[in-house]
């Protein structure tokens, strides 16, 4: 697509934009289904500067704190949504562009929120949105998911895992002094991971996937959501740890651009038990 025109159904708003969207993606969160109501919506987004409206100028709603959504005043149409995380770019409803067949939409994001009797086979990757915990939900589920995904380590790793003494108290208590973060489907937590703040870094720990969704980006998408937090908290560096003996988890480690730093050893030990690697933000 280079460039494109839209219009809503009574044509009196109206707009155009030059160049390739800078994506286009269909959304699932609550609050475009329900400015919409559709199961979910199509969006491109085109940067500030190459787009203009060439119709009626459209209606606003703030629809949630710093984010609008434009109109047409005459027959609601929705046309426009912009936030102010993004003050550059505007995003478009595809459904309004008047050649809306050379929308090219390259994934499904927020699907986290998606409703459960949404079914689609066009074979799009899915990006989930994670949600944080406050310490007051049921940590049982995400207790029983950290154990299985650690489970493999039993039998490896010396020390055995800290993770047969975690307990549910632990993890809320995390999630009151740190940030424990979780992503799941229709209330099943499918990954996690917990956030520490230290001194120039963010530490990454308990970051594990449910068995049967590994090999689907669940990892990246929480470390990119780590990343997003450490810049927010003016932090450079993420920081993760793995055992000595576990090589495979440093062959991943390094393939999404950690560096291994140094080593650590438990209390009791006289050799590296713990190997820590490093990413700048």
């Amino acid at each position: 697509m280079d460039g494109g025109t839209g219009r809503c159904l009574c044509g009196a708003v109206r707009y155009a934009f030059d160049g390739e969207p800078d994506w286009q993606v269909h959304c699932h969160c609550e609050s475009c289904r329900r400015a919409t109501a559709a199961p979910f919506t199509s969006f491109l987004g085109v940067t500030r500067e190459r787009f203009r409206w060439t119709g009626a100028a459209p209606a606003t709603y703030a629809s949630s704190p710093g984010v609008t959504r434009s109109f047409c005043p005459v027959c609601g149409t929705q046309m426009a949504y912009q936030t102010e995380a993004r003050p550059a770019e505007i995003d478009l409803y595809a459904a309004t562009l008047d050649d809306p067949a050379a929308y090219r939409p390259t994934e499904h994001v927020h699907w986290n929120e998606h409703l459960p009797w949404v079914r689609l086979a066009d074979g799009l990757p899915v990006r989930h949105t994670p949600c944080r915990l406050t310490g007051a939900e049921d940590m049982a589920p995400i207790l029983n998911l950290i154990r299985e995904a650690f489970a493999y380590m039993d039998g490896i790793v010396d020390p055995p895992s800290s993770i047969h003494r975690l307990t549910e108290a632990d993890l809320a208590g995390q999630a009151r002094s740190g940030e424990v973060w979780v992503i799941d489907e229709v209330g099943v937590p499918l990954g996690c991971m917990v956030l520490t703040p230290m001194p120039a870094r963010l530490y990454i720990g308990k970051l594990a996937v449910a068995a049967g969704h590994r090999r689907k980006g669940l990892a990246r998408q929480l470390l990119d959501h780590a990343a997003a937090r450490a810049t927010a908290l003016g932090l450079p560096l993420l920081e993760m740890q793995s055992r000595v003996e576990l090589t495979g988890n440093h062959a991943a480690f390094a393939a999404m651009g950690f560096v291994r730093t140094g080593t650590t050893a438990h209390p009791g030990y006289d050799r590296p038990t713990s190997v820590t690697f490093r990413r700048p933000v």
